[in-house]
């Protein structure tokens, strides 16, 4: 208890660290470490000759803010759904809109230049990721993961209305 009693001492510099992470409820966050600390506190790491260790207390802070943050995750559809989409209903007009999503997006595709549709086809049409592409074409990572950052980006302009038409089941609306 006494371990807690000191490090208590310093709470408002543990809310300006966890500010810094960008959590919304930066109390909640120093709470959740405060019971961790209790949990599974070390007087001997977290306390160094009578000061608080305050890399391992950032640790703890950053970890805990991570967890929250985990927790709270808002999930996003990606266009990459589309891709993946198995149409099995007897939806006729599901099948057409969906088909109609796909060309669109191949005829965005088309606009683009080679590079760009070569590594977004190799990742579209196969199961590989990022990583095995990057071993198979012997192209640096960071290439691929922002060149398909780019196309991603390009495609939500282009075909993002239409693919959210899709998905709220406005088929109409579709191009």
């Amino acid at each position: 208890m006494e371990l807690l009693n000191e490090i208590c001492k310093q709470h408002n510099e543990w809310l300006k660290i966890v500010r810094t992470f960008g959590c919304e409820f930066p109390e909640d966050v120093v709470q959740d470490a405060y019971l961790r600390i209790h949990k599974y506190g070390n007087a001997d790491k977290l306390i160094i000759n009578g000061e608080i260790n305050k890399l391992i207390m950032w640790t703890i802070l950053r970890n805990v803010s991570h967890d929250t943050n985990k927790a709270n995750r808002i999930e996003f559809i990606s266009l990459e759904d589309v891709w993946n989409i198995q149409d099995t209903s007897e939806d006729l007009d599901k099948h057409e809109a969906l088909s109609k999503v796909d060309k669109l997006i191949e005829l965005e595709s088309l606009t683009w230049h080679h590079y760009d549709k070569m590594l977004f086809d190799l990742y579209r049409k196969t199961e590989l990721s990022m990583r095995e592409i990057a071993e198979a074409t012997k192209i640096h990572y960071t290439s691929i993961f922002h060149t398909l950052k780019r196309c991603k980006q390009r495609l939500q302009e282009a075909v993002g209305e239409d693919y959210q038409d899709y998905l709220n089941k406005d088929f109409e609306l579709i191009k």
